[in-house]
């Protein structure tokens, strides 16, 4: 059985967004999957999800959802390897590669920047694979001072990647997994014309992408496109 998570929090993404990943996961990985689910402990999680109930940092000024993914690393909730996903992504083929992953090191997406800047190896936390418990200080450290931290920095994504070491830090194959806006989109973003390369052209899926990630806006439930909607 393959662990997975997801994190639902607020009212930003429908449950319909629970569902279509499950179904994505289920296509993608050869063996079964269980998903996790974390999220508020009074939102009622149905099977065969099985339910984390959040630590609720809202006393602690926390304005933006994306910082409850941070409970991931804590071992009370699981303490086994883990892949986490973003809800706002498409799987669009096969998964089974993550499972030949390392698992000594801590795996997540190159940031997309590096598409216009290929000194930024920053993270992207929209896929994550990591062992909960050898990472368990990351959840740790952060409930120590969150407003601290939620003051200085933009994101959860952030604060993973200055607390996992460099050495132990490892980015997927870039090839596996895209930004649908940044490269499967129109030809891909031109950031010097800031335009699509080839407007029109609609998106476009290699075969040896498996994962489109939809940072920003449209997300999923906006688009009408006939290749998306076959994936989610």
């Amino acid at each position: 059985m393959i662990d997975c998570a997801c994190v639902i929090h607020g009212d930003l993404y429908d449950w319909v967004y629970v569902d279509k990943l499950y179904a994505g996961l289920q296509r993608g990985f050869s063996q079964p999957v269980t998903l996790h689910v974390y999220t508020e402990a009074e939102r009622e999680v149905p099977a065969p999800y099985i339910k984390h109930s959040l630590y609720d940092m809202r006393k602690h000024n926390c304005r933006k959802g994306w910082w409850y993914k941070v409970q991931l690393f804590d071992r009370k909730q699981f303490d086994n390897q883990l892949i986490y996903f973003d809800l706002d992504v498409a799987i669009t083929g096969n998964l089974d590669w993550i499972l030949d992953l390392d698992t000594k090191y801590f795996w997540g997406i190159q940031d997309f920047k590096y598409l216009f800047n290929q000194r930024k190896l920053e993270l992207n936390s929209s896929v994550m694979y990591f062992n909960v418990d050898k990472y368990n200080y990351v959840w740790g450290e952060f409930i120590k001072s969150p407003e601290s931290y939620m003051n200085k920095l933009h994101g959860d994504q952030n604060f993973i990647d200055r607390m996992i070491p460099i050495e132990q830090k490892r980015f997927f194959d870039i090839t596996r997994i895209k930004s649908w806006r940044w490269q499967l989109f129109d030809g891909g973003w031109n950031n010097e014309t800031k335009n699509h390369r080839t407007p029109g052209t609609g998106t476009v899926i290699d075969k040896n992408t498996s994962i489109a990630v939809f940072h920003g806006k449209p997300k999923l439930h906006q688009l009408n496109d006939a290749v998306i909607d076959k994936y989610w």
